[in-house]
């Protein structure tokens, strides 16, 4: 399992990334990859604050299969708010991508360091403590982590 906290071995696995690697699945490029794993800690840090896209019976199902078992996170799985086309790249390149990534996940740390008792909101789960931030956190990576052959 992806354990966010190592992140030593985060970045070892985001810098085997080259900007050709190809994905087992889906569309993602590489850059694009890091860039969305960077703007879902975003979320959780207090700079994106989002809204959620889903009724609470909803998210609270979603929630219970994401957070509170042992399922690994679905293939195909997209997050409401994105379309089906790639967004457009935010930053410069790749190692410009993967260094703002480990800035964030410093940031996330601090967040909550600071606001010990904050429940940023997830998009499709709701209100999400720390500890349930880390453990979408470290499925989300890993599933990404698999998509580019990276685990």
């Amino acid at each position: 399992m992806v354990d966010i906290n190592n992140r030593q071995e985060i970045s070892e696995k985001l810098n085997l990334l080259k900007i050709d690697s190809l994905p087992l699945f889906g569309k993602m490029t590489a850059q694009h990859v890091v860039e969305h794993l960077t703007f879902a800690i975003m979320f959780s840090n207090g700079k994106l604050p989002q809204k959620l896209y889903y009724p609470n019976d909803k998210a609270i199902l979603i929630k219970a299969i994401i957070i509170y078992s042992d399922k690994e996170m679905p293939i195909g799985f997209k997050a409401p708010m994105l379309s089906d086309d790639l967004l457009e790249l935010k930053f410069p390149d790749l190692k410009t991508s993967v260094s703002i990534l480990l800035s964030e996940l410093k940031e996330f740390d601090k967040y909550f360091d600071e606001n010990k008792d904050a429940t940023p909101i997830n998009p499709t789960m709701g209100e999400l403590n720390k500890q349930e931030w880390t453990i979408f956190h470290n499925k989300h990576f890993e599933h990404h982590f698999k998509q580019f052959k990276l685990i």
